[in-house]
């Protein structure tokens, strides 16, 4: 039977609006937009996509640099006379983060969002644009809106994008929750580039490009960032609202200058020259909204998306990144397949995705926008916003999220096999002794990549694992070990190849730390070594056949079940170290200093699903081997490459969840590609229960 699309409508073709459109319609959804104006002109002049939206956007096909976006390389400040308050270059400090901070002309962006949504080109129905489309009714009991013009739509979803004079929000919380003023407005134009270069008072200020600029007063500041390939700067002039007071509300109120110069009188003669250049016709100020914490983010049919959720004040740059945040979230929770009887199960999941981090970065940002002398400035830490930000990617989040609440209704259940009764250990003689391994031989194929430490979040097995250091991005190997003369196995050997994340560190209950790498699959070609190691050892093992390849100078490994192949690695290059050191390949990486081995231990309670006999962290030490490991040949390869493929329920019945999870991903750069050889294997008899 085919999959029938969700009918889903949008009111509002703001950036938040189309988003949503772009990533339903990716998920094959059918999308109809319905905007209030024309949208002859987009309204706003600039804005940041700081990582956390950038990233965003790249999932969905969106490049920021193809449009005029240019990165943000460093800060300065001032006082209002002029006089530094600091200067700091960027570039070093945001390499932490998997995507650039990036600043792009909003039209620009809003324009390719629109493009994007509503090309022929990609996959999916293109979103349809209803323009000059006023809502005027909502119901969202039938997911049906009526426009002032008395056509009606209805749909499986109505998503309310309409801004911060959402009519949606009324519906979804009533007439309670309004929008107030903060007391402050907001001045905004544009300079071009060039015109500040020419003048001698401000040339200083365009010879470094991707710098934000700041002018600090007590109860005002002007902010200056370039925008269109460093081509125009953009101006963001916070006052007291009642210095510019006039009649109207939104971004589109017309000023006069001599209000702007007088508002900023007391300025330094740097801003001053600056201001002098403002086109009175470009000229705009807007009162700056804030809002209660809405109640709920849905009703019925209806749910809420930026502004109409959470109106942002503009201090942090946050307010368009977490509308993205936002639509993004509901594409990951509305997957293709998502039938129109599990939507409304499905908002309560993204309002659970959404609440605590969209109002959290709201007031991070009240307090950023606080005057100086006002006492809530002590609460501001810059790193401890900046980690909270854009330390997350809100695709994977949301998709972790939606994997663990169909988990919770599935009638499969996480599980390992049962014991049959006590037996000594196969890993042992029947004296419970252990064998002597020190012969037993092995060959260790790895690759060392770069990639995505907000995914790699994700298969964390509680909140209690972290990643030592800030960032989004983080390493991970694959490896795949043959081992042959085993004592435990007759003398014959087997296959493993899993994971490794490194620089993982498990907090435990009492604030002490234990750093390591998290192996969080292991797959293995043999049922013996299974058993006993997801028994005894609690380590995450599964079955598949685990081929391995040999050539003169590169070696290929295939994960299969059955003979449908998901994983294949291939190792390309490869030379004795003393040959490999000689060449300008890939060198040695150091990895973070860690301990040992991190695991994490299920054993599900029978007839109780979701609930556990037993669940722990499981450690293996670095110290406490008891067979020392003798390397007696090592290769470095030129190139290393992980294909996966994620299979299905036909062709890998009991594994294509784990193989869509590693197939999720990201390989940003191979790091180390090498093949070790020798003898010498530990029983891993140091595995120990954390707590």
């Amino acid at each position: 039977m085919a999959e029938k699309p969700l009918q889903v409508l949008i009111v509002g073709a703001g950036i938040g609006g189309l988003m949503a459109a772009v990533g339903l319609r990716r998920e094959g959804h059918e999308v109809t937009l319905f905007e209030r104006s024309e949208l002859a002109e987009e309204v706003g002049a600039a804005l940041h996509l700081a990582p956390n939206a950038h990233g965003l956007l790249r999932h969905f096909g969106i490049f920021p640099e193809t449009f005029g976006a240019n990165p943000v390389h460093g800060f300065t400040e001032y006082n209002q006379d002029g006089t530094p308050r600091l200067d700091i270059r960027m570039t070093e400090l945001l390499k932490i983060w998997e995507h650039k901070w990036v600043l792009t002309h909003r039209v620009r962006l809003h324009n390719e969002l629109k493009r994007v949504a509503t090309s022929d080109e990609g996959s999916g129905p293109p979103a349809v644009l209803h323009k000059s489309s006023k809502v005027a009714e909502v119901d969202p009991e039938n997911a049906t809106i009526t426009l002032e013009s008395g056509a009606k739509y209805s749909g499986d979803l109505i998503i309310g994008a309409d801004g911060i004079s959402s009519v949606t929000r009324k519906v979804v919380t009533g007439d309670d929750i309004r929008p107030f003023s903060s007391g402050k407005s907001a001045f905004r134009f544009l300079v071009p580039h060039e015109q500040i270069r020419a003048n001698l008072e401000t040339e200083h200020l365009a010879a470094r490009e991707g710098y934000v600029t700041i002018w600090y007063g007590n109860d005002r500041r002007l902010v200056m960032y370039p925008c269109n390939d460093n081509t125009m700067m953009n101006f963001v002039a916070i006052h007291p609202a009642e210095l510019s007071a006039s009649r109207g509300e939104g971004w589109n109120r017309g000023t006069s200058k001599e209000t702007l110069l007088e508002t900023y009188r007391e300025f330094g003669p740097v801003v001053r020259a600056l201001l002098d250049m403002t086109d009175v016709g470009s000229l705009k100020v807007w009162s700056l909204l804030d809002m209660a914490h809405i109640p709920t983010w849905f009703k019925g049919r209806v749910v809420l998306l930026g502004d109409a959720a959470h109106p942002f004040l503009p201090h942090q740059g946050q307010g368009g990144g977490v509308a993205l945040e936002d639509a993004a979230s509901l594409a990951a929770l509305l997957p293709r397949g998502t039938t129109a009887d599990q939507v409304p199960e499905r908002l309560p999941l993204y309002e659970k995705c959404r609440d605590e981090r969209a109002h959290r970065i709201q007031e991070f940002t009240r307090i950023a926008g606080a005057d100086l002398n006002d006492e809530n400035r002590a609460k501001f830490n810059i790193m401890e916003f900046t980690r909270y930000n854009y330390g997350h990617d809100e695709w994977y989040a949301s998709k972790h999220s939606l994997r663990t609440y169909l988990s919770s209704k599935s009638p499969t259940i996480l599980r390992q096999p049962l014991s049959f009764g006590p037996h000594v250990s196969p890993r042992q003689t029947h004296h419970g002794h252990p064998f002597d391994s020190r012969h037993t031989t092995f060959a260790t194929h790895s690759v060392r990549f770069r990639t995505s430490a907000t995914y790699l979040r994700t298969l964390f097995p509680t909140a209690s694992f972290r990643f030592s250091a800030p960032g989004t991005v983080a390493e991970a190997t694959f490896m795949c070990t043959q081992l042959d003369k085993l004592g435990w196995l007759g003398g014959g050997g087997y296959n493993f190849f899993g994971l490794w994340i490194h620089g993982v560190e498990y907090v435990k209950k009492t604030g002490g730390t234990v750093s390591g790498s998290f192996l969080p699959i292991l797959f293995e070609s043999l049922a013996d070594p299974i058993v006993t190691g997801r028994e005894e050892l609690g380590m995450p093992k599964v079955f598949c056949d685990i081929d391995v390849t040999k050539t003169r100078d590169s070696t290929a490994i295939s994960c299969s079940w059955r003979g449908t192949r998901f994983i294949s690695m291939t190792l390309e290059g490869l030379k004795d170290e003393d040959a490999a050191n000689g060449d300008k390949g890939l060198g040695k990486v150091p990895g973070p200093q860690e301990d040992g081995l991190i695991t994490y231990r299920y054993i599900p309670t029978v007839g109780q699903r979701g609930v556990a006999d037993a669940e722990y962290p499981v450690f293996i030490g670095s110290d406490g081997s008891t067979t020392e490991r003798v390397v007696e040949r090592r290769l470095r390869g030129e190139t290393g490459r992980v294909d996966i493929q994620t299979g299905d329920e036909k062709s890998l019945p009991t594994l294509h969840h784990i193989a869509a999870g590693l197939a999720e991903i990201p390989i940003y750069g191979v790091l180390d590609v090498r093949t070790e050889e020798g003898r010498g294997v530990e029983d891993l008899s140091q595995a120990r229960k954390l707590e």
